[in-house]
């Protein structure tokens, strides 16, 4: 398995590592199996979060013998220190070890960032690396550009986790990337198949060749890798032959050519025709929506199984989609067709 270091904190780890995002949506035995293949296969780092469901009592189970060959890293949504040492404490019981390797502060966005300074959040993970129970603090932020060049200039984050994929512009490529690179940061990319959105899908795979017979996911996780700057992707996995298809490009590494980063933009086109990338184009809004954070709500609750997180996430929302007048302000600024409004409404329904 191909190797990269994670920055600063100077871990070699697998190209590939294993998002846990899915394991509530299987059971224990075949978590065991999965889990097991993966760190056969080379794969040396394994991401969760509080948030996933029942996935920390299902990797702890899994792999509670096997605890040194592999990176833990799991991810808080707490701000304050008392959340932060309670979630703490709770994600070293539920995944049966006394040190996690990495803990990032989970999907922070808006003015949670300046809380994770003011209400003793870092505090606490600080305190806690101290301890032994932990080793670095990372942080995971989906789209906004400002908070992530506010992590990175602090200096007090070893990784920053980001969603990364073939479908996002150029927007983390062109400059937030290379900086945070250059800083020492390390950087793995979250939903390097945009959210499970590039993978396999039959329509859109028509007539589209790509070499070596490889599916659209291990194209799309050629290209995230193509970028230097990213140490590791972490694809949710559920199932044996997407585990197989990820060890192999993490296994075979090559060079995607012209033609296939052709056929692969072709594919991200139909696969993100009328889909929010979370590229914020849309904001502001006039009511102070913030539209791209309950699309991403309601993909966890769609694609991730993750329901209960994704209400109690919305329902948190200072200002939801219910206050949506239709003023159609931001279909002016989407560059890919989301008919925002009309889906605002249905968001709402889902998650209220």
């Amino acid at each position: 398995m191909q190797r990269r270091t994670l920055g600063k904190t100077g871990w070699e780890l697998s190209v590939i590592g294993y998002g846990a995002i899915k394991l509530p949506l299987v059971s224990q035995k075949e978590c065991d199996i999965l889990l097991n293949k993966a760190i056969d296969g080379g794969i040396n780092f394994v991401d969760t979060a509080d948030c996933y469901g029942d996935s920390e009592e299902k990797i702890g189970l899994a792999l509670k013998g096997r605890r040194k060959e592999f990176h833990l890293s799991t991810k808080i949504d707490e701000r304050d220190g008392i959340g932060v040492r309670k979630k703490l404490e709770r994600c070293l019981r539920r995944l049966r070890t006394d040190r996690i390797d990495l803990v990032l502060f989970h999907d922070v966005r808006g003015s949670e960032y300046d809380r994770i300074f003011d209400s003793g959040g870092l505090e606490a993970l600080q305190k806690a690396r101290t301890e032994g129970k932990i080793l670095e603090i990372g942080i995971s932020i989906h789209h906004s550009l400002p908070i992530m060049r506010k992590a990175v200039e602090s200096g007090v984050f070893s990784v920053l986790m980001v969603a990364y994929s073939a479908l996002d512009e150029d927007r983390l490529a062109a400059d937030l990337l290379p900086m945070a690179h250059k800083t020492g940061m390390g950087l793995i990319a979250m939903k390097p198949l945009a959210g499970g959105r590039l993978a396999d899908r039959p329509s859109v795979l028509k007539n589209r060749k790509f070499n070596q017979g490889e599916s659209l996911a291990q194209v799309s996780l050629r290209y995230v890798l193509s970028n230097p700057n990213i140490t590791c992707a972490i694809p949710g996995m559920m199932r044996l032959y997407e585990l197989n298809e990820n060890l192999q490009v993490g296994r075979q590494p090559r060079k995607i050519d012209r033609e296939e980063v052709k056929a692969l933009m072709e594919c991200v086109g139909e696969a993100g025709k009328g889909s929010c990338r979370n590229c914020g184009y849309c904001l502001p809004c006039p009511e102070g929506i913030p539209i791209p954070d309950i699309f991403r709500f309601e993909n966890y609750y769609d694609q991730y199984d993750l329901k209960e997180w994704a209400r109690e996430q919305y329902q948190s929302l200072e200002v939801n989609a219910n206050v949506c007048t239709g003023c159609e302000q931001c279909l002016e600024h989407c560059p890919y067709g989301v008919s925002i409004p009309e889906k605002m409404k249905f968001a709402h329904r889902t998650l209220q």
